[in-house]
């Protein structure tokens, strides 16, 4: 990749108009009314050629290919195959630009592949999106990874690179406008200058040809004669419209140019690598405010100790110990999340200062009593009002913070430590684990248990709660025979009833499989 890096970029140095002012004699001829680009000097088309070429068709298979597995389909078996033709295609293209498969690039690899199975083991819709989300951030810290030498990269660096990477892909569509352009008036040439003809070209259009045409002799053929119409009905009919023609379209169409621009823009190397060093605020900003948030969480936490931990004090009127516990764990797990961010910020843009580094230290103890006090007060909260997806998600937050601040007092005292990878592999790698535990069922099974165990009935918000659970929860729904989980299979026959093999998904089919036997 250096090879042609290097090339397209001394050529777009030393060749007008890269190398001119917009305003300079070159770049506006005196009888012309309105700037014209110079011709692209002939390395650069030969560049564009061979990418377009290589590019191109490795591109076009692959998005074939994705179209298969994605189209309105995003949760069946197909996604696992997709996951697999994604990590071929772009380790084809990295060795077709001179680029080597680091080591990590195994772990980035390993979590899309994951992502896209949980995609075909859940019902659930919440991890359906965020597993496409991870998806694609991961492809990018991939890419990102190979490209380019990311070992001195801080946080603030490689989250920029990622945002950098993803909107310039975009601007990259202009590249494919060109790439395509001469490849195109090189065939041109080849095919005045040869008298050979080219079998392949003819083929295909006679193929395109013969689509409407074969299409109206069946239509045709069918209405005459019933036992053919059978034949075609039962055995070739592809269950067609107009619709699903421009969707699967439209699909193919972004797959394809999404593929080639984001690949085309690693080709071109445009990121600076270099690590600039932001650390010019003037501390003393810092140390102010940090000493008084650090005062207020200082009394916070004390408070913590004394009347949730130690359950001693006296409690505001009207408050219960059970009732004062159960409530603000959401206000604390977003105070622990400013938290992570502020001395993230403060340690990437303020200057050195040993004041500085004792805040922010107790800034990040105090976010520990923090994370403390509201895993207490979920844990007593779900005892008291049973297991939502929701509540879930504070228990996986909390987890995953007291991870990350570990790795945040680390970077506050050496500021060479990998924040940002530590941060992927904790965060990927506890969300791949959530996902594949199926929390819906986690959730019926705990709440119908712990109802029965208590000897209370269901309650009508309960029943609809449950009701309204994904196709995970029905090995635990299956169990139960009141009428609430009758139509809780009701309500998921969508997504299990009449799926082709191609959306065929584990979840919908065991519930498809446990709806039998009510």
């Amino acid at each position: 990749m250096d090879n042609i890096n290097n090339s397209d970029n001394s050529v777009y140095r030393n060749n007008p108009p890269y190398n001119q002012p917009y305003n300079s004699a070159y770049s506006a001829p005196a009888n012309a009314g309105y700037w014209t680009p110079a011709p692209e000097a002939p390395e650069v088309l030969d560049m564009r050629e061979k990418i377009g070429r290589k590019l191109g068709l490795a591109t076009l298979i692959y998005a074939i290919f994705s179209t298969f597995c994605l189209y309105n389909n995003l949760t069946g078996i197909t996604m696992p195959f997709f996951g697999i033709a994604t990590l071929v295609y772009m380790i084809y293209e990295l060795k077709q630009y001179e680029v080597s498969i680091k080591k990590l690039s195994w772990f980035y690899a390993t979590i899309i592949l994951a992502l896209t199975i949980s995609n075909f083991l859940t019902g659930n819709a919440t991890f359906h999106f965020f597993n496409c989300f991870g998806i694609i951030l991961m492809l990018f810290i991939f890419l990102l990874h190979n490209v380019y030498d990311d070992s001195k990269w801080s946080f603030t660096k490689t989250a920029c690179a990622i945002c950098e990477a993803f909107s310039l892909s975009i601007v990259a569509l202009g590249d494919f406008g060109k790439d395509m352009s001469v490849v195109s008036e090189r065939n041109k040439e080849r095919r005045m200058f040869s008298d050979k003809k080219n079998p392949v070209r003819y083929i295909v259009i006679g193929l395109l040809i013969s689509i409407p045409v074969v299409a109206i002799l069946l239509m045709l053929l069918s209405a005459a004669d019933a036992v053919f119409s059978n034949i075609i009905t039962s055995h070739f009919s592809p269950n067609f419209n107009i619709g699903t023609f421009f969707g699967v379209l439209i699909s193919f169409a972004f797959i394809f140019l999404a593929s080639y621009c984001i690949m085309r823009f690693f080709s071109k190397k445009t990121i600076n690598e270099e690590v600039k060093d932001h650390k010019n605020l003037e501390p003393i900003v810092a140390i102010t405010v940090l000493s008084i948030i650090s005062a207020i969480y200082l009394v916070f936490s004390l408070i913590q100790i004394i009347y949730l931990f130690l359950g001693g004090g006296s409690l505001p009127e009207g408050y219960s110990y059970s009732d004062y516990a159960r409530e603000g764990f959401f206000q604390l797990l977003a105070v622990s999340i400013i938290n992570f961010l502020m001395v993230i910020f403060v340690n990437s843009f303020f200057r050195n200062s040993r004041v500085l580094k004792v805040l922010m230290t107790i800034i990040s103890l105090c976010t520990y009593i923090m994370i403390a006090s509201s895993f207490v007060r979920i844990m007593m909260y779900i005892k008291a009002c049973l297991l939502t997806e929701l509540r879930i998600w504070v228990v996986w937050g909390l987890t995953v913070l007291s991870l990350l601040f570990v790795a945040v007092i680390i970077s506050i005292f050496n500021q060479k430590f990998p924040l940002f990878r530590y941060c992927i592999v904790v965060v990927s790698t506890l969300y791949v684990i959530l996902g594949f535990m199926h929390i819906d069922y986690i959730i019926a099974d705990y709440d119908i248990t712990n109802l029965s165990t208590i000897g209370e009935e269901i309650s009508i918000q309960d029943m609809n709660y449950l009701a309204g659970l994904s196709t995970d929860a029905a090995p635990a729904i299956a169990k139960c025979s009141d009428d609430w989980a009758d139509d809780y299979f009701d309500r998921n026959e969508y997504y299990y009833k009449n799926r082709s093999w191609r959306q065929f998904n584990l979840s919908a089919y065991t519930a498809d499989v446990l709806s039998q036997y009510r």
